[in-house]
């Protein structure tokens, strides 16, 4: 057997429960250690053309960066090889994953399982060594010197000028002419006016800390070496033997003994420190101006604490760093791009920086109940925003816990909390509008689940073909999956609005406001607010025709998603032919550190769906004057703000997934959520009024089930040939454009 196949070398993952991003057929990664069968089979499956070249050159990453690797075994190609190799059971599509380490392995395979949240991030983290320069540089203290790159003057710097640097450096001047006053501060006055000249634009500029030395040696030198002669043989022996030039730490303990020191820390620190959080805060909540947040923390916690007789600034071009000098700040860039990538402790800095939003929420909604500082439309936005940070810390729990979980217990916490979202804001409208007595909340309540289905199959797959298509002439995807996610669909919406087709057949239509255009008896009459009625004869049609539906409807759906998870998962499951591999080069292997253990992740979930509760709660409690006072279609608000609100960070994941040319999982992502609200979501609201009545009957609008059969089937026609492009993307995001311009001019619904 020939020294290239190896296969006691790689361990591999294999689940057969997985999706196939046929983008990524054609390549084969030259350091993967597969098996003969293997490189055989994708060779000759190149030769005859069955791989197109689709890949677009976005994937330049390191050999530890997770990748999807090409496997193609055939019976054909694999008969004249050793026994030691495996013949393959069939002509089937195989592919390989490679991850950094097991854990980030279980965390791919979910993803491509039916009905598992699909998360993006990582839940582990990676090492140092295999991270691009551009991370790197993200991640960087602002003390490493680099050879001047073009100019400093940049949009970015300019920027920090008009925003900070102008006053900042006033503000130093003044602490200066402060500190000079004191005379015994003149020192300190005079690092403030080296200071001032640097925040007013510190790009190329550099602050050192100089070192001070002992004085056994009175000549002082960068390095001692020994010195001698050229051409003379004789001399054997150095002038001097032994240079002690060693730094000493005596003077940075005496100056905090100095009286000026002490003034300092009255007079001039609190100020400058406090103007420097300032800033800083500011410029961490604007993510992109991050470098200029490090700046400023660097400088309270270390430049202004220095002696200021051992602060030197420089410029870069005049200057070349000495060997004693200490690099304390050196910045080039106030602004940069990719500080949306930036994470602390694996969680996204956007999903930090709203945090506090959801404190401030909280505190504001149950503190200030009777609205005196802030009015009920104000609670109701701050609690739909603090919805955002804690759907991303629900789902980055959910998948940390599944990563480090067998199967049974991550399809435990993906069904108990993969749609906890939705459920708890649903039901406490629900319980709101029956205390109330008020019918909108049932309605709003509805409009929002046809908004979650009409944004999950028509935005977030057409957004993801349009932004991926930018970088992706045409995109590819398992077609056969996304065959079951329709059909799942389909038999979804027509079992959600079973209930509704029957009332409109066999209900007494009812209409208000009617008048007679024609002015005689049998003419024509002109009605309004017709609807059918269900509670004719004491409400014999709906008591004993449409609620016994509605509770078959709703036992029969979860019992199908239950099939339709057996089908993907266990029967059929060569459909998502995927198989997850750990196996790294040599010397690359490295033991998984997660961002968050399972105790802490199941902790973070716990807390996260509390206060989801809490702020669901807050916006019941004050979407009140919203509906009622607002000029727009209540319709509108249901089908946009509260439906698509919660899914933000879903559809960030599906973005990210089509800008990697993997589809599949951008379509899996608005595919399940939508089954999983006819399926699960609607069926549970049903049978939660059983045991507390809300008043929930499981009749829609026509405008509702028009809209919500349109999508769908649009959807199934363009996920038909395996295959878009963005002019398809576009077609959705307009589709669903055109019916947000109908639920924005439709009427309000009855009782709103």
């Amino acid at each position: 057997m020939s020294g290239e196949s190896e296969p006691g070398r790689r361990r591999r993952y294999t689940h057969d429960t997985f999706d196939f991003p046929r983008e990524f057929e054609h390549r084969v990664d030259p350091h993967r250690r597969g098996s003969l069968c293997d490189r055989h089979c994708a060779a000759i499956n190149n030769v005859h053309g069955d791989l197109g070249d689709m890949h677009s050159g976005s994937h330049q990453h390191s050999i530890m960066t997770p990748r999807i690797l090409p496997v193609i075994s055939t019976p054909a190609c694999c008969q004249h090889l050793s026994d030691e190799v495996q013949i393959c059971d069939g002509c089937l599509v195989k592919t390989t994953i490679t991850a950094e380490n097991e854990v980030e392995a279980n965390k791919l395979s979910n993803n491509y399982k039916f009905g598992f949240k699909k998360w993006k991030s990582h839940v582990t983290a990676r090492p140092w060594e295999d991270r691009s320069e551009i991370v790197k540089e993200l991640y960087s203290d602002l003390n490493v010197v680099k050879s001047p790159r073009g100019s400093t003057v940049t949009c970015g710097n300019i920027l920090y000028l008009l925003l900070f640097g102008w006053w900042l450096s006033l503000l130093y001047l003044l602490v200066s002419a402060l500190m000079f006053l004191t005379v015994l501060g003149a020192p300190y006055g005079k690092l403030c006016w080296d200071l001032a000249g640097y925040f007013l634009w510190p790009f190329g500029k550099v602050i050192q800390k100089t070192r001070t030395y002992s004085r056994k040696c009175s000549i002082k030198f960068n390095k001692c070496e020994v010195i001698s002669e050229v051409n003379e043989a004789k001399e054997s022996t150095p002038l001097l033997s032994r240079c002690e030039v060693a730094p000493g730490n005596h003077a940075d303990t005496t100056h905090w003994r100095r009286v000026s020191t002490y003034i300092w820390l009255l007079l001039g620190y609190p100020v400058l420190a406090l103007a420097h959080g300032l800033v800083c805060f500011i410029a961490w909540l604007l993510v992109f101006i991050i470098p200029v947040a490090k700046m400023n923390a660097r400088t309270v916690t270390k430049v202004l604490l220095l002696a200021p007789e051992h602060v030197h600034v420089q410029r870069m071009r005049k200057t070349e760093v000495p060997l004693e000098a200490e690099v304390v700040l050196c910045c080039y860039r106030a602004v940069n791009a990719y500080y949306y990538k930036y994470a602390v402790d694996g969680i996204n800095v956007f999903a930090v920086n709203l945090l506090p939003l959801v404190i401030v929420t909280l505190v504001l909604g149950y503190v200030d109940s009777h609205n005196r500082f802030t009015s009920s439309p104000v609670k109701f936005t701050l609690s739909l925003l603090s919805i955002m940070p804690l759907s991303y810390y629900i789902g980055m729990a959910i998948a940390s816990i599944s990563a480090q979980s067998n199967f049974a217990v991550g399809a435990v916490v993906n069904a108990s909390f993969g749609s906890i979202i939705e459920m708890t804001f649903y039901i406490t409208a629900l319980i709101k509008g029956s205390r109330e007595g008020n019918k909108c909340y049932e309605e709003i309540v509805k409009s929002a689940l046809t908004g979650t289905l009409l944004g999950c199959v028509l935005l977030v797959p057409g957004l993801c073909m349009v932004i991926g298509g930018i970088r992706h002439q045409e995109q590819r995807f398992n077609s056969r999956s996304a065959g079951v996610s329709s059909a799942l669909l389909f038999l979804s919406v027509g079992g959600v609005f079973a209930p509704t087709l029957f009332s409109k057949v066999y209900g007494r239509l009812v209409c208000g406001e009617c008048q007679n255009i024609t002015q005689s008896p049998a003419g024509h009459y002109l009605c309004q607010n017709c609807h059918f009625d269900l509670m004719e004869n004491n409400g014999t049609l709906y008591y004993k025709h449409v609620q016994p539906l509605v509770y078959t409807v709703s036992l029969v759906l979860p019992a199908a998603y239950i099939i339709g998870l057996f089908f993907t998962l266990k029967t059929h499951s060569h459909i998502y032919d995927i198989h997850i591999s750990d196996c790294h080069m040599p010397g690359h292997h490295h033991s998984a550190v997660v961002h968050w253990s399972r105790c802490r992740a199941l902790i973070i979930l716990l807390l996260s769906t509390l206060c989801m509760s809490a702020c669901a709660d807050l916006a019941t409690e004050h979407i009140s004057p919203i509906l009622t006072n607002s000029t727009v279609s209540q319709y509108f608000i249901g089908v946009t703000v509260l439906a698509m609100v919660p899914e933000l960070p879903e559809i960030v994941n599906g973005i990210q997934f089509a800008l990697q040319n993997n589809l599949s999982l951008s379509i899996e992502i608005g595919s399940c959520i939508a089954v999983q609200v006819c399926m699960l979501q609607i069926p549970i609201l049903v049978l939660f009024t059983i045991f507390y009545p809300t008043g929930f009957i499981l009749v829609f609008s026509d405008l509702h089930v028009y809209s919500s059969m349109f999508s769908v089937i649009l959807m199934n026609y363009i996920f038909m040939d395996g295959k878009c492009d963005y002019f398809q993307g576009t077609v959705l995001v307009m589709v669903y454009v055109i019916l947000l311009a109908v639920y924005f001019f439709a009427p309000s619904p009855a009782g709103c």
